[in-house]
């Protein structure tokens, strides 16, 4: 799960409904808008837009709750394969799960700020987008 960590700025961190693919969505899953101009989860190299606020399975167009991922916006979440190589500033993908990070650096979206442990698979770590 993406968890917000740290925000920067004095902005409060919003929480809006907008309609969302089909599918079953949880909290802290990485979402982007799609080509339909629905909120759909995302992984890999895609860049989130979203961070999912609600457990629920929607029906194409439903609203579902989300908090927008602004710059200054820090996150924790884990390794969903070992990290341990990887250092603070490299840039990871998201994992297929949507709620975790990989070790894969190729077109990474995700840039480690700190490792919270040795960053084997399923140690947390802070990373920002």
């Amino acid at each position: 799960m993406f968890k917000l960590f740290k925000k920067n700025n004095a902005t409060i961190p919003v929480v809006k409904e907008i309609p969302a693919a089909a599918g079953t969505y949880a909290v802290g899953q990485t979402l982007a808008i799609n080509a339909s101009g629905l909120a759909a989860q995302v992984a890999g190299s895609a860049v989130p837009e979203f961070v999912c606020a609600s457990d629920a399975t929607a029906a194409s167009g439903d609203m579902i709750a989300v908090n927008p991922i602004y710059e200054d916006m820090e996150f924790e979440t884990v390794f969903s394969a070992d990290g341990s190589a990887l250092k603070a500033g490299a840039k990871v993908t998201i994992a297929a799960t949507y709620d975790a990070v990989t070790a894969t650096t190729t077109n990474g979206v995700a840039t480690i700020v700190e490792k919270l442990g040795s960053g084997a698979s399923g140690t947390a770590v802070i990373v920002k987008f």
